[in-house]
């Protein structure tokens, strides 16, 4: 069940924050659960785990809200791009939805939500399409992002935004129009500095939560300061994740615990390569938020051996017998 909060007053907001947002979760997903397979086949056994009370590991819907403000300059304006293009180039092809949203005082969207193809040339002719002039408006930009996310979505993805600005903007009104848009389409927000001069400020109240302080369990995601590098590694799951997990503890039917087992990519996805041995094979997850809940799922899986699935020729021969007795006991009759 994708992460919605109810639409209540700013205090209700606040009080159910932790509970609502930050809850950690996980499941199994293939095979189904008391699955049988020949005993000493190579199962490959997938499940998902997250922090945030939810799990995106379907796809993800995705929109870039990209500054376009006079204060960004030619200099940024470029940076800004490759940095999208980068990102575009590193998502998934086959589950991930992009769309762009420039803003200056005011916001556009550029192109709507889209399926990633591999050639990508209407996202990334959006990306190039506009140079720099006019105010900051960081929280048009956010508004404009959240309706995007609300037309065309897939339910089953996480819905979020990353938001590129030299951060030269009211903090007020970014933190108002996150807030906003996390009670309605929006499930993360994420935002980059672009530049060495930009203001921390209005991009940390992008994504610090209702509580309007960056760095606690309630943020709605990460800023990164000027490192795009930091962001594409949350998005791949190589340092971090876009699901509010610590990490995940795997315990695989030998009684092995792996402590902090790799993540398949950002999204919380997970997987173990596993022989079968015969009868109930056993696996179990333990995930820890980053909120400090936790959450357990396990998961069973049988391995068949040729004498348990296949009659013996000894009681194959015994129901012939038995058939035999029945179709004489019928003739005479």
């Amino acid at each position: 069940m994708k992460l919605k909060y109810n639409l209540a007053a700013a205090a209700s907001l606040l009080l159910m924050a932790d509970a609502s947002f930050a809850a950690t979760s996980a499941s199994w997903l293939t095979p189904a659960d008391n699955s049988h397979f020949a005993a000493g086949s190579t199962q490959t056994v997938t499940g998902q785990a997250a922090g945030i009370g939810q799990t995106g590991g379907t796809g993800l819907d995705l929109v870039l809200v990209m500054d376009a403000s006079g204060s960004m300059g030619s200099t940024n304006i470029a940076i800004q791009r490759n940095a999208a293009n980068a990102l575009v180039a590193g998502l998934p092809q086959g589950t991930t939805s992009v769309g762009i949203v420039s803003f200056t005082s005011y916001a556009t969207t550029r192109v709507g939500l889209t399926q990633l193809d591999g050639a990508n040339s209407s996202i990334t002719n959006a990306i190039n399409s506009f140079g720099a002039g006019g105010g900051t408006s960081i929280d048009a930009g956010i508004n404009k992002a959240n309706t995007v996310l609300g037309i065309n979505a897939t339910s089953s993805r996480l819905q979020a935004m990353v938001v590129l600005s030299d951060g030269v903007s009211s903090v007020s009104y970014a933190d108002q129009a996150a807030d906003s848009a996390m009670i309605s389409n929006t499930e993360a927000i994420h935002s980059v500095g672009m530049g060495s001069g930009h203001s921390p400020a209005a991009l940390q109240a992008a994504v610090n939560g209702v509580d309007d302080t960056y760095g606690n369990a309630d943020d709605y995601g990460s800023y990164v300061g000027t490192s795009f590098n930091d962001l594409l590694a949350l998005f791949s799951g190589t340092s971090g994740n876009l699901v509010g997990l610590d990490y995940i503890d795997l315990i695989t039917p030998d009684a092995v615990v792996h402590n902090n087992w790799a993540l398949d990519d950002g999204f919380g996805n997970f997987s173990v390569d596993w022989t079968l041995a015969a009868g109930a094979n056993v696996f179990t997850v333990n995930a820890f938020g980053d909120d400090g809940t936790t959450a357990t799922a396990s998961w069973t899986l049988y391995g068949d051996t040729a004498t348990s699935s296949v009659p013996e020729p000894s009681s194959i021969l015994l129901m012939g017998i038995g058939l035999l007795g029945i179709a004489r006991a019928r003739k005479r009759s």
